[in-house]
């Protein structure tokens, strides 16, 4: 036989060039199709469900009428835009501030802190903010917060008060000798944060994650008053009464939210007695941290909290179980499925467009829960701030991340109300979004008002000369 040697460049003919673009097109497509967006077949119901929902209970139609100084009807042209919705859509500022002003990604992140939420977490743990037992208080950190979060018209939620926590704990924690030299100490911390702060932030996360870390707490802090104890929880919430009567106040855990989760019955057996106390609890604070476990794949599951643990219709039946303990519920600490930094070895992950995709799906199942007013991520930048590797909207680099432009279309556009038109004899009837509004009306200096879900439908907006 004879043997040709081929010389030169190999150039494919077009039709194998066909072949392998289509291989590639239909690979991707394949892959595509088994996105995991944690909508399963259960989950369709669940999330068409939660559209019409939202429809329901986070909009209203209103009638609102615009009149000048004399109180009579404008008749002219106006634009009116929805500046921030009633529900609190959140970030945790804390961490982002603390990176330094030459950090890639710290401009970036601020800027989208701006752009995409009304809320912001502020505050320190009681060992940044008393560094010495007695000593001067270290409020420099939550000051800057509060600053940029009254430059930039944000709601403030302070993270934390009380918790029992190797980092959050005074530094000077073993000075104290017994459980009864303590309570005093927490009396001064809550009354020191409410005397600083009680006039300017309105939402305190109290006592945090009292199950989770009690192993660190029974092992090197035992003569702390455990907050693993309904009435030590209720003790510390009556304390934070006192002092901030107009707040709201939170108590918080985290895990999974998922009914076959042993540690989430923990926690909702805890909440319920801890109610059963008499506790003046504001709000029920579930952190919402979601990371894989062991190697299984998150599409399908985690170790511990059981198949489908990712997915819509676990996670919506678990919210609604936890809603029947018949408080508000705040998701606190909000980031997408993640590998962590503290774990060694290969870790259950999602692609950046998969975790994209599950934002928006689970973005979508808390804002249609009429229970829930408020969710709030606490990964900015990826990793900054705790663990998640994966569950910022910015890369350590200072890039935004596909999770980013997918969560800016479902807040800025999705879940947007805009009107411009003329004004007949004043009024427009309009079907909105609960929340801020500014209106800009020909003639007339730009104005904001409310259209909340509490008023009344016939609204009047006064109007003043340029």
């Amino acid at each position: 036989m004879k043997i040709v040697k081929l010389r030169g460049r190999f150039r494919p003919r077009p039709i194998f060039r066909i072949f392998v673009l289509s291989f590639f097109t239909l690979a991707f497509n394949i892959w595509g199709s088994f996105c995991f967006d944690g909508v399963d077949e259960a989950s369709k119901p669940v999330m068409e469900e939660a559209r019409r929902r939202i429809e329901r209970i986070r909009k209203g139609t209103f009638s609102i009428t615009f009149v000048d100084e004399s109180g009579a009807p404008v008749t002219a042209s106006a634009r009116i835009r929805l500046v921030r919705h009633q529900f609190q859509f959140g970030a945790n500022l804390s961490p982002v501030l603390r990176l330094p002003s030459d950090h890639p990604a710290r401009r970036v992140a601020l800027e989208v802190i701006d752009e995409l939420f009304s809320l912001v977490r502020v505050g320190h743990f009681w060992s940044i903010e008393e560094p010495k037992r007695g000593g001067p208080l270290n409020w420099a950190p939550t000051d800057e917060e509060v600053e940029w979060a009254l430059a930039h018209h944000k709601q403030m939620r302070y993270h934390c008060v009380i918790y029992n926590m190797y980092y959050a704990v005074p530094k000077w924690y073993k000075q104290i000798k017994s459980e009864e030299a303590w309570w005093p100490l927490i009396e001064k911390r809550i009354r020191d944060v409410a005397s600083k702060y009680g006039r300017i932030i309105y939402e305190y996360d109290i006592i945090n994650e009292m199950i989770m870390n009690l192993k660190w707490a029974d092992k090197h802090n035992p003569l702390f008053p455990t907050l693993a104890d309904p009435k030590n929880a209720a003790k510390i919430l009556n304390i934070a009464d006192k002092y901030l009567p107009q707040a709201k106040l939170v108590m918080l855990e985290t895990h999974l939210c998922t009914l076959k989760n042993p540690h989430y019955r923990k926690v909702y057996k805890y909440y319920r007695q801890v109610i059963e106390e008499g506790a003046p609890v504001d709000v029920i604070g579930f952190q919402g941290h979601f990371y894989g476990g062991g190697r299984m794949p998150i599409s399908r599951g985690h170790p511990q909290a059981g198949e489908g643990a990712f997915t819509m219709k676990v996670i919506s039946d678990c919210l609604d179980n936890l809603a029947a303990l018949g408080k508000p519920i705040h998701i606190t600490e909000y980031n997408p499925p993640s590998r962590m930094k503290k774990r060694q070895g290969p870790q259950p992950r999602l692609m950046d467009k998969e975790i994209a995709a599950w934002t928006v799906n689970y973005y979508t199942l808390i804002f249609s829960k009429p229970y829930i007013h408020q969710l709030t991520r606490w990964f900015v930048v990826d990793g900054c701030g705790g663990n998640a590797i994966d569950g910022g909207l910015v890369t350590v680099e200072g890039k935004k991340k596909p999770n980013y432009y997918a969560l800016k279309k479902l807040l800025k556009s999705t879940w947007n109300t805009k009107w411009q038109g003329r004004l007949e004899g004043g009024r427009v009837k309009l079907r909105a979004f609960f929340g801020e509004y500014e209106a800009s009306v020909s003639g007339y200096r730009p104005v904001k008002f409310n259209l909340y879900s509490h008023m009344p439908r016939r609204v009047v907006v006064h109007l003043t000369k340029r």
